[in-house]
């Protein structure tokens, strides 16, 4: 099998202790908490694809209520074991969440791409259910990958990595030479198996392709190719969440800054939103 469902590998006991151990912000979600500032007090959160827990120790003690949720029960198990009773963990799909009702909250956290695990068409069912759980003007915030990202084409160039050349000490000898063709043979590999899954050897192509429809799915070096990866230009996604009965939407770079500028914007492979829920 070349490919695994997103949703079995996110359940496998390797990659939920690994989400696991991750204990960090990205600046983009520490501007989030900047924005919502004393807000957040009072608010009723659910953090979606909330992973192993990494944003729950930073969100959950400035909010009224907080509730981490996943669809993979591996996931939701390793943040019982990781925070105890000192939150609240279910297992849910952000596609249909019947087990929550209508405008039960504030601010709805969707971070680290999980959006992008989806189709197209369970996307829009996402963003959508989301809406239906949030309050009227409640805080929608999520991350997704940039279909416009300068370095995107660099993600398929064979291009040996820092430390990969041979050793030239008089020591290193034949040992590091095995050991750079090995890394060589291994990364080629990797660049091959990806143009088969992406069905071009252009990849340059395939990307110039994805960008005139604004989105679409790539198998990229995330996850080490094992699933594909919705990509998304800026405009797509903000018309996307118009569709979907969202406003004020804001773009924030990755670094924290908050901006329109699609310059700058481009610079980074993520591009988180900000928006609010209409009524």
């Amino acid at each position: 099998m070349l490919t695994i469902d997103h949703k079995i590998l996110y359940n496998t006991e390797s990659i939920s202790r690994d989400y696991a151990a991750r204990d960090y912000l990205e600046p983009a979600e520490r501007a989030v908490i900047e924005v919502l500032g004393p807000n957040l007090s009072g608010m009723e959160m659910l953090d979606m694809g909330v992973g192993g827990g990494r944003t729950t120790k930073y969100f959950g003690p400035h909010v009224h209520n907080y509730t981490g949720a996943d669809y993979a029960p591996a996931m939701v198990n390793a943040c019982i074991e990781k925070y105890g009773d000192d939150y609240f963990f279910i297992t849910c799909d952000a596609r249909d969440m019947e087990e929550l009702s209508n405008n039960s909250f504030d601010f709805v956290l969707f971070s680290f791409n999980g959006m992008d695990s989806f189709s197209h068409e369970d996307r829009m069912s996402a963003l959508k259910e989301i809406k239906r759980v949030l309050r009227p003007d409640g805080y929608f915030c999520f991350s997704s990958h940039n279909l416009n990202w300068d370095g995107l084409s660099d993600l398929f160039n064979l291009k040996p990595g820092k430390g990969v050349g041979p050793d030239h000490r008089s020591d290193a000898g034949l040992k590091d030479f095995k050991k750079h063709l090995g890394r060589g043979f291994r990364s080629a590999y990797k660049v091959a198996r990806l143009s088969i899954l992406n069905r071009s050897f252009h990849i340059k192509d395939h990307i110039r392709r994805l960008r005139k429809s604004e989105r679409g799915h790539i198998y990229d070096n995330s996850l080490n190719g094992k699933a594909k990866v919705y990509y998304i230009t800026k405009d797509e996604q903000i018309r996307q969440l118009k569709e979907a009965g969202y406003k004020n939407i804001s773009t924030i770079c990755r670094n924290g800054f908050i901006t329109s500028n699609t310059t700058l914007l481009n610079k980074g492979g993520w591009i988180y939103y900000l928006c609010q829920a209409g009524k």
